[in-house]
């Protein structure tokens, strides 16, 4: 079962690690046992680019050495980097991060930017990496100011965040935030209870990239991609009106064991839906 395109333009896009075992108690987590296996597969289902997850400060991508070897598997299963995404922040949030250490991964990701293309960074501001306070508010926006001045030349910026659609409106109109943008989860607006249009009518120049995603309402947990799917049903028909966005990026639901029939299951209700 391949990804079915519609469009020479987006890159269609999943996340590294979907196709391995799981590290230790982790669904997501990047795959550093089996990255290289990970690519081929991904291949295979039609995917032509993959989310590079980086979780904690060592991952593979920051070595040189192996930064020459992530290039050459890549050119070889003819896939890109469409985007990087700091994972390590939700176990680490901005306004926790020392700057020390904010300033050692920005100059690791602009050495990756010299050797790839990368499209979108994406940065969460979800769930444990929310700020919670005007304190925490404050530590957030002066950072994400400070990732935007030093990467966003070369990548597109985006946040993933649960910030209601109301909040997130006065949020970005921040002098800082004019070229911030947006990593819409289609499975997070469903379980938080918000509108996909809202996205859409509010946020339709800022919105960078889509993360494929099936969940519950109320909170519920990820699920395989059903047949009817409303708010992937509402991207499908306003597909076209999305000037800034760079990729479709598969972040489906995987099982402990049989993730890749996960894959191919949720792969044929998106083209499904994607068809009509």
């Amino acid at each position: 079962m391949k990804i079915l395109k519609k469009s020479n333009k987006l890159i269609f896009s999943y996340v590294i690690g979907r196709f391995s075992k799981k590290v230790g108690e982790k669904f997501q987590h990047f795959p550093i046992d089996s990255w290289q296996k990970d690519l081929t597969i991904a291949k295979k289902f039609g995917f032509n680019g993959v989310e590079w997850i980086i979780s904690d400060y060592s991952n593979p991508i920051f070595n040189e050495t192996f930064l020459n070897e992530i290039k050459k598997h890549l050119l070889k299963k003819k896939l890109k980097i469409s985007s990087i995404s700091l994972d390590l922040i939700m176990a680490e949030p901005l306004h926790n991060m020392p700057k020390t250490n904010l300033e050692w991964l920005i100059a690791r990701i602009k050495l990756i930017q010299k050797k790839f293309e990368i499209k979108r960074i994406t940065v969460p501001i979800e769930e444990g990496a929310r700020f919670k306070n005007k304190k925490e508010k404050k530590e957030s926006i002066k950072k994400l100011s400070f990732i935007l001045k030093k990467l966003s030349q070369n990548s597109k910026i985006a946040i993933e965040t649960d910030i209601s659609p109301k909040k997130l409106v006065d949020f970005l109109k921040s002098k800082n935030f004019q070229k911030l943008g947006l990593l819409v989860d289609l499975g997070n607006v469903r379980a938080n209870g918000y509108k996909i249009n809202e996205y859409f009518n509010n946020f339709k120049n800022r919105i960078y990239g889509f993360h494929i995603k099936y969940r519950n309402k109320n909170h519920g947990k990820s699920n395989i991609i059903p047949r009817e799917f409303k708010e992937l049903e509402e991207l499908k028909k306003n597909i076209g009106s999305f000037n800034n966005l760079q990729d479709i990026t598969f972040q489906t639901f995987r099982s402990e064991k049989n993730y890749i029939n996960d894959m191919k299951k949720s792969i044929k209700s998106f083209n499904e839906i994607f068809s009509k």
